[in-house]
Parts: structure tokens; sequence; C-alpha cells
């Protein structure tokens, strides 16, 4: 098997796992949580977000990119990291108060510090997950990154089950990052005594490759966040806690496919282009099986975002059916973004990324804040501006490094395209004979999914889509384990 489809077999298992558990946290909090509490947890981890942007202008990912890396390197990576973070500490210490008052959170400013604590204790994990992301050591990412997961989700619904409210979010973090230092700890095979030595010996490499990430990774965060901020101040915490859930069911084949993909892409891409590699190939190919992975993933659902509402967030949070429904059609734009960003990294043009960055995201932020001011509709239906804004940036800046056509772009697409219309060939037919109504009960559910496989299926096969050998792969591990599962048996048997 190659070294990047088992990156990417291992970053999978670790999205799925992780899936998993954060919708059995959701569902299990939104029975426990009103969406006004929920919506308190979303703006405390959303200003949080905003402040710890700005480590990523030392972010610890140059290990990556940097052909040969030393014990210096990690010092260094260390040191820089700490320093920003206690910088940060004290400056949204000393005004979450005030954020608290604005807000009218009182137990805002805890909530904050808990979210702190928890970035303390990332300055130890980031460096050594950086240098396993180097060396594709996905497995170990995966093991590591899916237990603190756990202590993470148990952490918040224990805590959550004792009356602790949106707060049981900031502990649930606290511990995980507790635990994932710990871990990282004990898998580096460098010393971390040697690791949390001060020093500053690499800083110029750290400074010229975080100057444009950070910066790109503060719009993110901006674009991300803020009008979110706004909502909460304008409209009301319930509103943000009905668009950010709305957005986390929406987001579900984000996480499964496209999550996967980025976990791995700039290693990977990286790599390739250490070894001189076809990047444009690398790229197109990528794009061909992302569409025809998460086309589907979404505008199913779209088609069958009542009962999955209700199936993960449970009765009291139908205002958010409507929102799902609109931000899962306009996410099919969403697919070339996600690739870009890495793409520009490996190929060492961080200047480019950020610019890709700052331009999407500013529309996309001017879009979302200005439709925040008037209803969570409003900004659902924003999407459908700020993610083809965004989709047109990101190709235009791999277009510019890559040379490839749009003749080539629309032959590594349009297949997908295809296989997605005869995937919900079967869902929509299913809808019309239900009248059009959108409520599905259990067995009409089930059948729904059924039929929309079926279609993919069948859809891979008749337009011979590329990513049909990645299907034919899995077939064919799943027969040979049954093949081994049976002569084990028979064996033990005799």
């Amino acid at each position: 098997m190659s070294t990047p489809r088992r990156a990417f077999i291992m970053s999978s298992i670790e999205q799925y796992l992780a899936l998993v558990i954060n919708v059995t946290v959701v569902a299990t909090m939104a029975r426990l949580l009103t969406p006004d509490a929920v919506g308190h947890a979303v703006t405390g981890l959303g200003i949080g977000a905003i402040a710890l942007s700005l480590r990523e202008f030392v972010t610890p990912e140059f290990l990556i990119q940097k052909a040969e890396i030393d014990e210096k390197d990690l010092r260094t990576s260390f040191t820089t990291l700490f320093g920003i973070t206690v910088l940060v500490t004290i400056g949204l210490m000393a005004v979450s108060g005030k954020i608290a008052a604005f807000y009218d959170s009182p137990e805002l400013p805890f909530f904050l510090f808990l979210v702190m604590m928890s970035a303390f204790a990332e300055v130890i994990s980031q460096p050594v997950i950086a240098v396993l992301r180097r060396e594709m050591a996905f497995g170990t990412l995966a093991n590591i990154r899916t237990v603190s997961l756990l202590v993470s989700a148990l952490t918040t619904v224990i805590l959550g089950m004792l009356d602790f409210g949106y707060v049981s979010y900031g502990w649930g973090m606290l511990a995980s990052a507790i635990t994932l230092a710990a871990l990282t700890a004990f898998v580096t095979p460098h010393s971390l005594f040697s690791i949390c030595r001060p020093s500053l010996a690499s800083w110029k490499v750290v400074f010229t490759f975080g100057s444009f990430k950070g910066a790109s990774q503060a719009v993110d965060r901006i674009y991300e966040t803020v009008p979110q901020l706004i909502l909460g101040k304008v409209m009301s915490m319930t509103s943000v806690g009905l668009y950010n859930r709305a957005n986390t069911v929406c987001g579900i084949p984000d996480r499964i496919i496209m999550s996967a993909f980025y976990a791995m892409a700039f290693p990977t891409l990286a790599a390739s282009v250490r070894e001189g590699k076809n990047i444009k190939r690398a790229y197109l190919n990528t794009l061909s099986y992302l569409s025809v992975l998460y086309w589907p993933g979404v505008l199913m659902i779209a088609v069958t975002a009542d009962p999955v509402v209700h199936l993960i967030l449970g009765s009291q949070w139908e205002g958010a059916i409507l929102l799902v429904r609109l931000m899962a059609l306009a996410a099919v734009f969403w697919f070339a973004v996600i690739v870009t960003n890495p793409l520009l990294l490996a190929l060492g043009h961080n200047r480019d990324a950020f610019l890709s960055s700052l331009f999407s995201r500013s529309v996309a932020a001017m879009a979302l804040c200005s439709a925040s001011m008037y209803s969570v509709v409003a900004m659902a239906l924003s999407q459908f501006i700020s993610l083809p804004a965004q989709m047109l940036i990101a190709l235009y800046f791999a277009k510019k490094h890559l040379n490839f056509t749009a003749a080539e772009l629309l032959a590594a697409v349009f297949p997908s395209m295809l296989v997605t219309l005869l995937t919900l060939v079967g869902p929509l037919a299913l809808l019309v004979a239900n009248g059009g109504n959108t409520e599905m009960s259990l067995l009409q559910f089930g059948l729904t999914l059924f039929c929309a496989a079926l279609g993919w299926l069948l859809g891979l096969v008749t337009v011979k889509h590329p990513f049909l050998a990645e299907v034919q792969l899995v077939l064919h591990a799943i027969v040979a384990a049954t093949v081994w599962l049976r002569r084990r048996f028979l064996t033990a048997g005799a």
C-alpha cells in the first residue's frame, strides 16, 4: 500500500472515531443544555480561538516543511509557543471581565481561564505532533488523539449531567489538552526535558514560516467566530446556539471526508514536492476524490435535514432544520477550498497561502457579519455568497502555481457531478412519493440512505470514476479479512 493511501486511511480512521465521539457528545449535551447555554459556550470558545490564533505566528508546522530538523528547532518551537501563550493569556484575562459584562455572562471569565490553561498544556504537545505529522506517523497520532478526545468527551458529558452547565466544555477541553500533552511526551523519541529548555536558535525560521501562516490563521478565526459573536450580541445566545449546531450537523460530511484529507494533505504534498513528483496531477486527483465523496454527502444532509436534526440534536432544536438545509446546499462550493492552503504551503508559497485566505475570508466575513445584523436565517443564506467566492479565489491561486486549464479542472470533477446526480435519484424519488413531506420515520430514513448508497455505487461503476479503484481495494480487503477469519474459525474448530 502506498504511503499517501496509508496516510489517508489512518487519518480517516482517526476522523471517523472522532466523528462518532463528537456526535455523541453533541447529541448528549443538546439534550442537557438549552440552545442559550450552548450559545454561551460557543461565544467563549470563539473568543478563545481568536486570541489563540496569535500563536500561529510561531506555529510548529515549520518543522513539517523544513528539510532537516534538530533539537534546537524543537526547543525554539517550544520557547516561542510558550512565550506568546503567556502574553495572550495575560491580555485575555485582563479584559475577560469586560467581555463577560458585554455579553451578560458571569461565568465567562472562568470559562476563558480554562481555555487558556488548555493552551498551556498544548505547548508541550504541538511541537511533537508536528514532528509526527512530518514523519507521517498517522497511526500514532490517531491513537493519542482518540484517547484525548475520549477523555474530553467523558469529562464534558459527566459534568454536564452534574449541572456544571456550559462550563463543562471548558473542563473537557482542559482534560483533553493535559491528556494529549502526557501522551505526546510518552511517544516522542526526543527528551521532553531537552525540548522544554529555552532556546531561540531557530527563531528566524519560525517567524519566516509563521508570519503569513499566523496572519492567515487569524483571518480564518475572525471569519469563523466574529459573525457568531455579533449575532450573540445583536440577536441572542439562542441564535448563536442554533447557528453553531446547524453548522455542526451540516459539517458531518466535512468531518468524515475533508478533515482526513486536510490532516495528511500538507505533509503528503510537502513530501511530494521534496521528491519532485507531479503536484498538478496530485492536486486534480485530490479534487476528483473529494468531490465524489463530499458532494453526495452534503446534498444528502440537505435532503434528510429533518430526521438528522431530530436524531442528533433532539426536538428542542427544530429551529435548526432550515439552517442545516440551506448551509448544506451552499457547502457544495467548499470542496476546493480546503486543499489549496496545504498545497501552497507545501510549495513554499506562504505569502500566497496568506493572500488566498485573506481575500476569501474577508469577502466571506463581510457577508456573514452583514447578515448577522438581521437574523440567523440571513447568515445561512449569506453562505451562498461567501462559499462560491472562497472557491473561486482558492482555484485562482492553485491555478497560478499549477497552470491547469479549465478543461483539466472540469475533466477532474465532471465524473463526480454525474455520480452525485445518480446518488440523489433514489432519495428524491422517495421524497416525491411521500408528497414532498421531509419528515421521515426511522424506516424511511434508513431506506433513503440505502437508496443513496446504492445510487452512489452504481454511479461509480457507470461513469468509471477513478475512486472506484479505492472502493475495490476496500472490498478486496474485506473479502481477505473474511476468508482469514473463516480459516481461523475452522482451524480452531478442528
